[in-house]
């Protein structure tokens, strides 16, 4: 079990309402991968304010459900007219039956999630046999290649590399609860940021992490860099894969 500091996402709600999109390469991923159809179900843990469970819906027509502990962020997520279901409530307790959803899914989230081997056992169990679960997340090499966070904003490096978990350990998690077929995905979208929105209001938790003078001078950077033009980049995420094993 993993401690951390404490952040609270009731307060950061609107923040990532604003500045918080889904990521091209991850969307397309998950509907390779999962190959779902209307009639398949699907859950996001940690949907935040419920933009990839919303984006699965409209894009497969499946029925799509956001878990999240903060009620603040499933406010904004069903403020949305897109069809799908809102539910307050932990990654290591879900409160759902067993074999019902065909993909499980989280981006950017398992680093938040204080018991991952009980997160892990509760997928397994409520996935359906020989469905999927995809843990999107970032290795060691991609927080080192963040070219906005880690290079105007050294200061998140280090706490990035310790509260995130190492993929070999994301996978010794799965294997443990039972699930198999493990992989890792590593997806790209390119970008140029023409905004210093995100970052002027923290629509990332780390830069609330890290001290104020150290936030100060990274965005002070980053708006004289701006002032030339669109800072370019590639923001990249690893997918790891996994599957409950087929009914025998």
């Amino acid at each position: 079990m993993t401690k951390r500091a404490h952040l609270s996402y009731d307060g950061l709600a609107s923040e990532y309402a604003v500045h918080r999109r889904t990521h091209t390469g991850v969307l397309r991923e998950l509907v390779r991968r999962s190959r779902l159809t209307p009639e398949s179900a699907v859950l996001e843990v940690g949907c935040g304010t419920g933009n990839y469970a919303r984006a699965l819906a409209a894009r497969c027509g499946c029925t799509a459900c956001g878990l999240d502990p903060s009620a603040a962020m499933l406010s904004h997520a069903s403020a949305h007219p897109e069809a799908a279901h809102w539910v307050q409530g932990l990654a290591e307790q879900l409160a759902f039956a067993a074999g019902v959803f065909d993909l499980i899914f989280s981006v950017d989230v398992i680093h938040h999630v204080l018991d991952r081997a009980s997160f892990y056992r509760q997928a397994a169990r409520t996935l359906r046999a020989g469905r999927q679960i995809c843990t999107v997340t970032d290795s060691r090499e991609i927080i080192l290649q963040r070219e906005v966070l880690s290079g105007y904003f050294p200061g998140t490096v280090d706490l990035e590399l310790a509260r995130y978990p190492r993929i070999a350990e994301l996978q010794e998690w799965m294997a443990a609860a039972g699930l198999q077929g493990l992989q890792v995905i590593t997806v790209e979208a390119p970008y140029e940021l023409t905004s210093i929105g995100p970052f002027r209001d923290r629509a990332y938790s780390s830069l609330h992490l890290i001290p104020e003078e150290a936030w100060r001078a990274g965005l002070e950077r980053l708006e004289r860099d701006m002032a030339r033009g669109p800072v370019r980049g590639v923001s990249r995420y690893a997918c790891v894969w996994g599957h409950r094993p087929p009914a025998t």
